[in-house]
């Protein structure tokens, strides 16, 4: 049956771009002069339609609908070319006036290559476009071992062979800063389609069940289950283990380990693959969120089991539209203090808790506390501007003063945009004495009087998605 339901699928294919627009005076002789030609035929057609969502995730084998070198190779080229042609791109489809999308599929030793683009608010308008070119123009590398495969296989290595279980899926983050990119996104939905697919596990839903406001009351039965706080959300969400991974980029590739983990922590499998950059179409560097995380000093924290900074959306899920309550989940492993703040792309600090007027008291171990709380007569509503936040949670064993935060006082802990690492020590006992500091000194400040006190300093960061409706 299966070369029946292939030969259905493309004659369904030709039978579109038959209708498609030929705009080759002869078939293009390489990747990059079909993007050219598609950028020109995009230009002459959008008219003041100049924002594009490059839907690079669908881009791959038309029939099979897997993804090889050639997907990466065909992303590159078409966004190079609709760049020099003016065309800016964004990463969410609401924003942008058109999309494109492509696939393709080898006939023999001809590829045929078929690209739709359509306005974004009206996807019943959308116009194609076909061209065939050799295979022996393309690359060498185009239908060898590609990125997904390499994933693929990381996934299944890192299950360590176990069955059964019921997982939660953490997001893969950039390893030093911990935030999310283009590619790691990426990485994250192929590491769930492959174990949903592979039929071995039960796979979570992706949104785990704080997702209510109304549920943050069926949360306390489970919180006092808590034996490890870093695997929290995976208890709230029923699983009995979680796959966490991270990226780390090297000279011409990209390191992707993986760790599948019960609840205790213990590691059920791990493995890790290098990815050659050339491989990969997605954008590895956020730098919004790089910026937040140097003021915010995430690679600074330690790693520890003593804290924990989530939102009712969960591991996964830190976007919120417009109009939207925002309510942050707190987990403390011994009675401490805490102090939590807003750091936006503007580098403007904004304290969340506790408020001016609110009366301090250690939080208890066991629970799951709510910012703001159920009986507050406050709420945190998502408005714009839109973009990416970093919120900071700092935990102590006593209550400490807290300065005033104004953009007027001079910064002690940066100099040219970096964090100084000439004698921070002493930076931080000098901002520990004052009582009014600039929001970019406010890590080093902690830092400071946890140490003039003797007392320990817990840390933990979390990055927050805004976006319109």
């Amino acid at each position: 049956m299966m070369p029946i339901i292939k030969s259905v699928i493309i004659i369904l294919l030709l039978a579109v771009t038959t209708a498609s627009h030929a705009f080759w005076s002869s078939d293009p002789a390489s990747l990059k002069e079909l993007a050219t030609g598609v950028a020109t035929e995009l230009k002459d057609k959008s008219g003041s339609a100049r924002k594009l969502y490059l839907d690079k995730v669908n881009v791959k084998d038309a029939v099979s609908g897997e993804a090889s070198n050639l997907s990466a190779f065909l992303v590159n080229e078409l966004e190079s070319s609709l760049s020099a042609a003016g065309f800016s791109f964004t990463d969410f489809m609401e924003q942008a006036d058109q999309v494109v999308g492509a696939t393709y599929h080898r006939d023999g030793e001809r590829l045929r290559v078929f690209v739709k683009y359509c306005p974004a608010k009206d996807n019943s308008n959308c116009k194609s476009l076909s061209a065939a070119l050799p295979v022996n123009k393309l690359p060498k590398e185009s239908f060898s071992e590609s990125m997904d495969s390499r994933l693929k296989r990381l996934v299944q290595k890192a299950g360590g062979g176990k069955s059964g279980l019921k997982v939660f899926i953490s997001p893969v983050v950039e390893r030093k800063n911990r935030y999310s990119s283009e590619f790691s996104e990426y990485v994250t939905a192929k590491a769930r389609s492959f174990m949903v697919n592979s039929q071995q596990f039960e796979v979570l839903e992706e949104q785990p069940v704080t997702r209510s406001l109304s549920n943050t009351r069926g949360l306390a039965a489970k919180a006092k289950e808590v034996k490890n706080l870093d695997t929290s959300t995976a208890l709230f969400s029923g699983a009995d283990a979680v796959l966490e991974g991270y990226y780390l980029e090297g000279a011409g590739r990209v390191t992707v380990a993986m760790t599948l983990k019960n609840l205790k922590g213990g590691v059920l499998g791990s493995a890790d693959e290098t990815i050659e950059r050339s491989m990969i179409p997605y954008s590895t560097v956020n730098q919004t969120a790089g910026s937040l995380a140097a003021v915010a000093d995430v690679a600074g924290q330690a790693i520890q089991q003593v804290v924990k900074l989530n939102t009712t959306k969960g591991d996964r899920y830190q976007v919120y539209r417009a109009g939207e309550k925002l309510q942050f989940l707190i987990q403390v492993a011994r009675p401490l203090y805490i102090y939590l703040f807003a750091i936006n792309t503007k580098n403007e600090v904004n304290r969340l808790y506790p408020g001016p007027k609110q009366q301090q008291a250690s939080l208890a171990p066991g629970k799951v506390h709510t910012v703001p709380a159920e009986h507050d007569s406050w709420e945190i509503v998502v408005e714009p501007p839109f973009g990416t936040d970093v919120v900071k949670l700092f935990a102590v064993e006593k209550p400490v003063m807290l300065p005033e935060l104004s953009d007027k006082a001079p910064i002690k802990s940066f100099a040219d945009g970096s964090r100084s690492l000439v004698r921070r020590d002493l930076i931080q006992q000098e901002l520990a004495n004052q009582k009014v500091i600039n929001g970019f000194d406010l890590v080093d400040y902690f830092k400071g009087v946890a140490g003039q006190q003797g007392i320990m300093l817990y840390e933990d960061s979390l990055f927050v998605q805004t976006r319109p409706r």
